[in-house]
């Protein structure tokens, strides 16, 4: 590798780090100009699960530079974390690179939102309802939604009228929405008319999950449009800490899901995932 230019050899690292994730704290021992290139990437997915840990990335962004900050791509706050909401926004404010987000509990509130307005985020995991502090307050105008592709409203359909009311209606107008993710306490004609409505108005839509709770019994359902997939509650934080780091996670599972319906591989009236 010593014969190859720089830059080619920066480049060659790099690419093996955003591949293989697992392999960067090994490449980082190489060399130490391997070290400068590759540790950023150690910190490209980050779970805020705890306030010390908070404190020493924050150290780190103020010894190595913004640049530091800049790698991250998938952060998420999660509710056991003691920090202050006032330095999980700072810590977003200095990530503004990252592109899939998942503020969980408390750290789903309204300060976010003026910092959020200035990113490009993807992928968003979120209770709609805390982001604007109240049902009536939601505004998918917001240009926070103007680059979602995957959107995960941690919301129940049911838990406000506000939701099927207001925010669903409001949807189609998303430009890049592909992947939707409901949830839902109970089923309902207002329910199917909802979902229905989605299919049918969301044009650009690949997939659209409802999930619901983990102890309700499958059973059969209303509509037929094959992007529809149906499937249990699950941790939040951990399926976003498997998509971040590149394993098996409910969108991956519900695209194979409706990929096998489309190849005939599973019947076009099963919607439940592992139910085939």
């Amino acid at each position: 590798m010593a014969s190859l230019p720089l830059e080619l050899e920066r480049e060659i690292f790099e690419i093996s780090a955003v591949r293989h994730p697992k392999m960067a704290p090994v490449l980082v021992r190489v060399a130490r100009r391997v070290l400068v290139w590759i540790e950023p990437f150690l910190y490209s997915a980050i779970l805020v699960n705890d306030s010390r840990w908070a404190s020493t990335f924050l150290k780190a962004i103020e010894i190595k530079g913004p640049a530091f900050a800049d790698a991250v791509r998938h952060l998420c706050f999660h509710p056991s974390a003691t920090l202050s909401t006032k330095n999980a926004t700072n810590i977003l404010k200095l990530c503004k690179g990252v592109t899939n987000f998942a503020p969980v509990g408390r750290f789903s509130n309204p300060t976010l939102l003026p910092v959020l307005a200035t990113m490009h985020i993807q992928r968003l995991v979120v209770r709609l309802g805390n982001l604007f502090g109240g049902f009536h307050a939601i505004d998918l105008a917001h240009p926070l939604f103007m680059t979602i592709t995957h959107l995960d409203i941690n919301d129940a359909l049911d838990s406000d009228d506000a939701i099927a009311r207001d925010v669903c209606p409001a949807l189609p107008a998303l430009p890049a929405l592909t992947h939707l993710c409901l949830g839902t306490m109970a089923s309902s004609p207002t329910l199917w008319t909802t979902l229905d409505m989605l299919l049918a108005d969301c044009a650009r839509l690949e997939l659209l999950g409802v999930l619901w709770p983990r102890n309700c019994s499958t059973f059969s359902i209303p509509l037929r449009d094959m992007r529809l997939v149906m499937g249990m509650d699950r941790s939040v934080s951990a399926d976003w800490a498997a998509g971040a780091t590149g394993l098996p996670n409910f969108w991956t599972e519900a695209e194979s899901f409706v990929a096998r319906k489309r190849n005939g591989e599973i019947s076009a009236s099963c919607f439940w995932l592992g139910q085939y």
